[in-house]
């Protein structure tokens, strides 16, 4: 099946609308099962692979901002690769990487790319601004000198 990028941008678009309707399932429909990806978490090397994975970081992420939901800055396709900038915003109300709940509002600046292979997406390589956020929710972020 032959795709064009316009149908790769429709993919990453439908991801993110359904992400902010807080829907994990289109995870199971979008994603390959052997997807893999770039996103790491602070500390670890361990990557987030699978659309299980990936369920798993939504629900991290909505158990700490229950209103988390977004806004695609910038869409754009070559071949089949879909790079996105995106914000996202929510309250923070859950325990988050260890972090108490803070009430703070929080805004998360996030960017990347996705590779669309037969309609589903097979691999990512995605990082948000997490310096930022942990200083949005009250962490000195300091060096000391």
């Amino acid at each position: 099946m032959k795709t064009t990028t316009e149908e790769h941008k429709a993919v990453v678009r439908r991801l993110y609308e359904e992400i902010d309707k807080q829907n994990s399932d289109v995870f199971d429909e979008l994603f390959a099962d052997d997807y893999t990806t770039g996103i790491y978490r602070a500390g670890s090397q361990e990557t987030i692979d699978g659309p299980a994975g990936m369920k798993n970081l939504m629900a991290e992420y909505l158990a700490a901002f229950p209103d988390f939901t977004g806004n695609s800055l910038e869409l754009i396709a070559e071949g089949n690769r879909v790079a996105i900038f995106r914000e996202e915003e929510g309250t923070h109300e859950g325990d988050f990487r260890g972090i108490s709940p803070t009430g703070n509002t929080i805004t998360l600046e996030s960017s990347g790319y996705y590779v669309i292979e037969d309609g589903q997406i097979v691999h990512a390589h995605l990082r948000g601004n997490m310096l930022n956020l942990f200083k949005q929710m009250g962490i000195d972020m300091s060096v000391p000198r």
